[in-house]
Formats: C-alpha cells, sequence, structure tokens
C-alpha cells in the first residue's frame, strides 16, 4: 500500500511539473520583430530564439551587442581616460620624476572600455607588468613611456618621460633582485664554483640551503591520522556498547519465558538457569549473545564458590539494564528471604518484557525507513528526470 501511494505521488508531480512547463514554454510564443539592444556598459547579451521557417523550427541563439558610443563620446571618454592615467600609473610613486617602485601599467582602464597598449624605450629598467628595477641604476635614468589608448576604432596616443631613480631604502624584493642581479654577474666568469655575494647594499649577507619542510606535513597528517584513528574506535566502541545493549534487550523477553516456564514445572532457580545455559551451550555455541553470555559466566561463578544470591545480583550489574537489574534482584531476594509470587512475578516481567520487545521492534524498523530515505529522493529524482527529458527535449526541436 505504501509503495503504491509513493508511485502514484510520483506520478502525480511529475505530471503537474511536465503540464506546468508545457504549458508555460507554450505562453511565451509570441511573434517577435525586434530586439532591444542593451546600452554601452551593460556588456552584450546572450539570446535563445525560435525561427520558423517552410521546412520546419529551428533554435538559434543570437549575441546582441551594445550600442555603439558615438564618436565625440568615444573622444571625450579616451580625453578623460588619459587625463587620469599618469595617476594610475604611479600606484604610489610621487611622481614621474622620482619612480622607485612598481607601476601599474594595466591593458585595460578600469570601469571602462578604453584599451591600453604601452611603448618603453627601455624595458630593462622597467618591465611589461609595470616592475621597475631600480636597483640596477645607479644614478637617475630616463625612460620614455608611450601609450595608445583605444575605444571603438578611436584612438589617442599618450606621452611622458619618466625618471627611474636608484632606491634610497630598498624593500626586501628590491634587495633580493639585486642579489639575483649579481649572482648573475658572478656567473658570466668561467668558474667551476660560484662565489656568493656577502652583502647587498651595504648589508651582510648570510647563505643556507632551503630547509626541507616536509616534516610538518608529515606530523600534520600523522596527527590527523592518530585523531582520526582515537575517533575511529570512540565510534567502534559505542557502536560496539550499543550492538551489546541492543542484543541484551531482545535477548530478555526469552530468558525470562524460559525462567518462568521451568520454575512452574517445579525446577529450582539454578536448575533452570543451568537448563537455560545447557541449551544454549549446544545450540548456539560460545561468545554469540552476551546476555546467555553473561549467564554462562554466573554459572561458572557460582560453582567456583560464589554465593547463588550475590551471583545473580552480579549477573544483573554486568548486563548494566534495568529489566535485568531488576530480574537480578528477584532471584536474589526469593533466595534470601522465599517469595511464593516468584513464578507470577516472572510472568509478569515476561509479558511486559515483550511488549519492550515489539516496541522496539519498531524503533529499529522505524530506523530503517530514515536509511531507506535517500535512495527513495534518488529514485523520485531519477523519475522526475525520465518524465521530464522528453519534454524538454520536444521543446528544443
Amino acid at each position: 500500500m505504501k509503495y503504491r501511494k509513493k508511485f502514484l505521488c510520483t506520478a502525480v508531480t511529475g505530471g503537474i511539473l511536465t503540464l506546468y512547463f508545457f504549458l508555460y514554454a507554450w505562453s511565451n510564443q509570441e511573434q517577435l520583430r525586434e530586439l532591444e539592444r542593451p546600452g554601452y556598459g551593460e556588456g552584450d547579451q546572450e539570446q535563445s530564439l525560435q525561427v520558423q521557417m517552410e521546412d520546419g523550427s529551428y533554435s538559434i541563439d543570437l549575441l546582441l551587442a551594445e550600442l555603439p558610443l558615438g564618436e565625440e563620446e568615444a573622444q571625450e571618454c579616451l580625453a578623460a581616460a588619459a587625463e587620469g592615467l599618469e595617476k594610475l600609473m604611479l600606484n604610489g610613486n610621487e611622481d614621474l620624476h622620482q619612480i622607485q617602485t612598481d607601476l601599474y601599467l594595466p591593458s585595460e582602464i578600469p570601469q571602462t572600455q578604453v584599451t591600453v597598449q604601452w611603448y618603453l624605450d627601455s624595458w630593462e629598467l622597467i618591465a611589461p607588468d609595470g616592475t621597475v628595477y631600480s636597483e640596477r641604476v645607479k644614478e637617475a635614468t630616463t625612460v620614455r613611456i608611450q601609450a595608445l589608448l583605444s575605444l571603438q576604432g578611436n584612438t589617442l596616443t599618450w606621452e611622458r618621460e619618466a625618471r627611474v631613480c636608484p632606491p634610497v631604502s630598498p624593500d626586501s624584493g628590491q634587495k633580493l633582485r639585486m642579489l639575483q642581479r649579481q649572482v648573475q654577474e658572478a656567473q658570466k666568469k668561467p668558474d667551476k664554483k660560484l662565489i656568493l655575494p656577502e652583502t647587498v647594499n651595504g648589508e651582510a649577507v648570510v647563505w643556507y640551503r632551503k630547509r626541507d619542510d616536509r616534516w610538518m606535513l608529515i606530523g600534520l597528517w600523522t596527527v590527523a591520522a592518530l585523531c582520526a584513528m582515537a575517533a575511529g574506535r570512540h565510534r567502534e566502541e559505542e557502536l560496539r556498547i550499543r550492538e551489546r545493549e541492543r542484543s541484551l534487550q531482545l535477548d530478555y523477553p526469552d530468558i525470562v519465558s524460559r525462567l518462568s516456564l521451568y520454575m512452574s514445572a517445579g525446577m529450582s532457580t539454578r536448575k533452570a538457569w543451568e537448563k537455560i545455559v545447557d541449551n544454549y551451550e549446544r545450540r548456539e555455541g560460545k561468545g554469540t549473545r552476551a546476555a546467555y553470555e553473561e549467564m554462562c559466566r554466573t554459572l561458572r561463578e557460582m560453582q567456583s564458590g560464589i554465593p547463588e544470591t550475590a551471583a545473580y545480583e552480579r549477573y544483573g550489574m554486568r548486563c548494566r539494564l534495568p529489566s535485568y537489574l531488576k530480574l537480578g534482584t528477584l532471584l536474589g531476594q526469593n533466595l534470601r528471604k522465599g517469595n511464593k509470587d516468584l513464578s507470577r512475578l516472572l510472568e509478569e516481567e515476561s509479558r511486559e518484557a515483550f511488549e519492550d520487545r515489539k516496541a522496539l521492534a519498531k524503533k529499529l524498523g522505524e530506523e530503517c525507513e530514515s536509511k531507506l530515505l535517500l535512495p527513495m529522493l534518488l529514485l523520485l529524482v531519477t523519475i522526475l528526470i525520465m518524465v521530464m527529458y522528453p519534454a524538454a527535449v520536444s521543446f528544443q526541436i
């Protein structure tokens, strides 16, 4: 019945979605005569259209180009870009007469569509990416910079002269480049050994081989693996305890009913206990069910001389569940004080245990249903795709 409801729900959901998209697609079938182009600065837009011809209907993708600027507007935009280009290019330098740090040479002016092509009479002091090698000069050197600004076929030439000055207090990047240059100069000699420079800009330099930092990575992975192992072991211990408790809960009704049956037949408590243990060892073997294993241990304790009353109570404490604690107490009190109603109490306990077992079985069934929720959702998505894919393909034809 549940399967039929789920199947019907899936079919109805898929049908409603299919009908909705079908109606939505046909409601947008309006004949077009024109398309509105995006304005300047909005960027080009892609449009997916359908064209109807004599031999059929076809899909076509168009790219709507934004409206271009007029010639006067383009020239004004170029002039405005050229006016702010010097400040943009300085990138923190005071002015063009004292260049010591890197420049900013963009290929496009930010927030505009103006493209820039840079031309320098010397790329040795200023690299194409704007890096300034001020450590290469001993005195101020003039470099001519030219930029060609372009916008929609209109161009504007921008020219300036910049003076690259030696660094007064070079930063770490400049010092490293100075060291690299000294090393390159030293390698021009045909010596078998390279003598590393001992100073840079008057500052002493000490060289070392780069340390191998892989030990840090290995240490981190080791710590992570140990944490994962500890968490996994803790998780396994929790699962083991949970499985043991569940096994004890499932076996409790059977143990109580057997004790009640044997003792009602006239057996003593110990004889009934021995009978249950003997049946378990012959039927199941050893190490399979926790409740019966604890009964075997209790029997061995009684055989070794531990009082029967204490053995039953210790049995309940080892099982650590309220039901087993109650059972151990009942059996112990029966031997200590005597209890004529023990058979009746065990019968009532057996009925309650079976009710608890039914509730546990219901809970286990609900857990199984929750575990099946994800596969059911995946199945629903698969069915929706199977239903909607042919409709989507038919819209594109």
